[in-house]
């Protein structure tokens, strides 16, 4: 919801989408706690892996890094800190999951870095 209202310039930084980025990143501060239906931030959520179009780390820092208001948020810092501290010593990304129905592309295997994937990291 929240990649939908920041494509529409009107809707980009009103408060329902600051309430929206919030309710992520408050999921994020609690994530031992909270873990409303399927949007749980576990060690699934947690793991690399493109495409950057499910519920993951890789695609909610995506979002919530096209939001102004967010960048400067402590919870989001540790976000991106999680997701830099995966790089390897050639600052590279490499997927520690993946989308069985990717599996043919490069993104879609673990034993090398893709260039698509250290892209959406980046």
């Amino acid at each position: 919801m929240l990649k939908l209202l920041l494509a529409i310039p009107e809707y980009a930084e009103t408060e329902i989408a600051k309430n929206t980025a919030t309710g992520l990143l408050t999921l994020w501060e609690n994530s031992l706690e909270l873990h409303p239906h399927m949007f749980y931030m576990g060690t699934d959520f947690r793991k690399l892996k493109a495409p950057a179009m499910w519920y993951d780390i890789v695609s909610v820092t995506d979002v919530l890094s096209n939001m102004k208001s967010v960048k400067s948020d402590a919870r989001f810092m540790k976000i991106v800190s999680l997701v830099k501290s995966k790089q390897d010593s050639s600052k590279l990304f490499t997927p520690e999951a993946v989308f069985q129905k990717f599996k043919e592309w490069d993104f879609g295997q673990k034993k090398t870095p893709p260039p698509y994937l250290t892209y959406l990291c980046y």
